[in-house]
């Protein structure tokens, strides 16, 4: 199939996610690929100009799986607050527009609500195109502008309904979407996954933790992901202290950039504890699997909230897949993918975060026992190339 992939953010700048990893391994299975994104990187840190007007095209491109194959077209861009977005909005009508008329494409599948959704819809319909919507978070929830909540939602509803079909990440999901009335036939659950011979396990690597300063037998402690508010890290660094008592050599590694980075390590040098919490800040995708696989334990102590109530992280599969252990509180929209100890992960509310993860610094034999567990469920359910087959099946459908 020749399928073409529309969304409004950046595909080489933003942080590895379902976003890059689903259209390179549909190409892996001989899928044509066009991917339409949107750079909504601020200028400081694109490096390029506030008017940059010249669109792109990227033959052969890839980010993660060496022999994949896309095609990239990058509309033009203006890097101003509020501006940049209208002017993004209109450039990446244009290259829709204009990539729907060169390529007949057997469908359209949509990531991007506010930005290009409408447009994108619109235009699919005028060339006869079937449009499938790929929902892997609430839209109107994550808006950078509170303003701008309700007519995303206006937009949600609009888009939802007229859709051919939909994926849902999760089950909590495919039940938001059905509440604006969409029929349950129209709605397909397909989760996320994860490359599991790139994110396998291996040994410690020892090179890289020493440029870290952490020594061998320094305990790990990993985070993995953009630094949110919600992340919950600040229960964790606040409790450090406690945990210190008992694993004196105890590190947390925080790898990722975000919006609290700032706050956070004010907190560690408040809390005396700055020498344990170590921020790599964004790391090359490639170096990923030797940061999760340098792990004794994996954590996501997000905070439950309208925005992580119904998500699904893919690092959560990236760390179950070297075989670690993974510490995390209970998320409505993951717990239906990943039961407890069962599947390699440990539940904790935040209070008990630090007790139970002072227990597993403690328990070798019980670490390796939830990896050998996590690594056999992600291997069996969770590879991408499966969640892969699974799209391109519901896709078929509707051609």
């Amino acid at each position: 199939m020749k399928i073409l992939v529309v969304h409004e953010v950046s595909y080489l700048k933003k942080v590895i996610y379902e976003f890059q990893i689903l259209p390179e391994a549909l190409s892996l299975l001989g899928h044509e690929i066009t991917v339409i994104d949107l750079d909504d990187t601020p200028r400081e840190s694109s490096g390029r100009p506030v008017f940059d007007l010249c669109p792109r095209r990227l033959s052969g491109l890839q980010r993660i799986y060496p022999q994949a194959s896309i095609t990239l077209r990058h509309p033009g861009v203006v890097r101003l607050p509020l501006l940049g977005r209208a002017a993004g909005a209109l450039a990446s009508t244009i290259e829709v527009i204009r990539a729907l008329r060169e390529t007949q494409f057997d469908a359209l599948l949509l990531y991007g609500v506010p930005t290009i959704g409408i447009q994108s819809l619109i235009a699919a319909r005028l060339q006869g195109i079937p449009v499938l919507f790929r929902s892997i978070d609430v839209s109107h929830q994550i808006v950078p502008n509170r303003i701008l909540s309700v007519p995303t939602r206006l937009i949600e509803r609009f888009i939802y309904r007229r859709v051919d079909g939909i994926s849902a990440l999760t089950p909590r999901l495919k039940t938001y979407i059905e509440s604006y009335g969409v029929p349950d036939v129209r709605v397909r659950m397909i989760p996320g996954g994860v490359d599991v011979d790139t994110f396998c396990p291996g040994p410690r690597n020892n090179d890289l933790m020493a440029k870290l300063k952490i020594e061998r037998s320094d305990p790990v402690i990993l985070f993995m992901g953009t630094i949110y508010r919600f992340s919950g890290l600040e229960w964790v660094i606040r409790g450090l202290h406690d945990l210190l008592h008992k694993h004196p050599g105890a590190r947390l590694v925080i790898v990722g950039i975000g919006e609290d980075k700032a706050r956070l390590q004010g907190i560690a040098q408040a809390e005396g504890v700055s020498d344990n919490v170590i921020f790599t800040g964004l790391q090359p995708y490639k170096l990923l699997p030797d940061f999760v696989r340098s792990a004794d334990v994996c954590i996501n102590p997000f905070e439950l909230n309208s925005i992580t109530r119904d998500i699904l992280p893919t690092k959560l599969f990236q760390y179950l897949s070297c075989a670690k252990p993974l510490l995390a509180t209970e998320l409505p929209g993951t717990l239906h993918f990943l039961s407890g100890e069962t599947d390699g992960v440990v539940y904790a509310s935040l209070p008990d975060f630090i007790s139970c993860l002072s227990e597993l610094l403690y328990d070798e034999s019980r670490r390796l026992s939830l990896g050998r567990r996590a690594r056999k469920l992600v291997e069996s359910q969770y590879d991408w190339r499966r969640i892969a087959e699974s799209t391109a099946s519901w896709i078929q459908e509707f051609t």
